[in-house]
């Protein structure tokens, strides 16, 4: 699968968990934990298989792509940040659901520039057999990583 294709459909995935979220009751901390536990895994999966596998392909490129490619890790930064926070709340602590607002808003800015800015530079600068590549590769390295995480 195209890389491009695949990393939205993981943005995707997340937003969808962000939605559940939202819905759930203020009182029902036993669903706020597996929500966050979910979002936090897919999270760290893609991240990871991100920093390992498309940003250097892009960094490769030019100065540009070093710059957006940057830019993106520290976003990555950011939202480790943020999910070792929450992680260290329990979810019937306040804080836990202002931290999570921020998360979702941190998520959204960065697939916002993520899909916009960094996927053109990737398809202007990218073959489509490269992306197609980089798309198995970061499956790949997603289900190592999973499997890594579970032990």
């Amino acid at each position: 699968m195209n890389v491009l294709e695949l990393l939205k459909k993981d943005h995707s995935k997340v937003k969808s968990l962000f939605a559940m979220f939202d819905q759930l009751n203020a009182s029902d901390h036993e669903k706020k934990a597996e929500l966050f536990a979910q979002i936090r895994r897919e999270l760290q999966l893609h991240s990871r298989a991100e920093q390992q596998i498309f940003y250097p392909a892009i960094k490769a490129v030019d100065s540009s792509g070093q710059r957006l490619a940057f830019d993106a890790a520290k976003e990555h930064q950011n939202i480790d940040e943020l999910l070792v926070q929450i992680s260290r709340l329990k979810p019937s602590n306040k804080t836990f659901d202002e931290k999570l607002e921020i998360l979702l808003a941190s998520v959204d800015s960065h697939v916002e520039q993520e899909e916009g800015e960094i996927f053109q530079f990737a398809e202007e600068n990218c073959s489509e057999q490269q992306l197609e590549e980089m798309g198995d590769e970061i499956e790949e390295r997603k289900r190592f990583l999973d499997h890594e995480m579970a032990a």
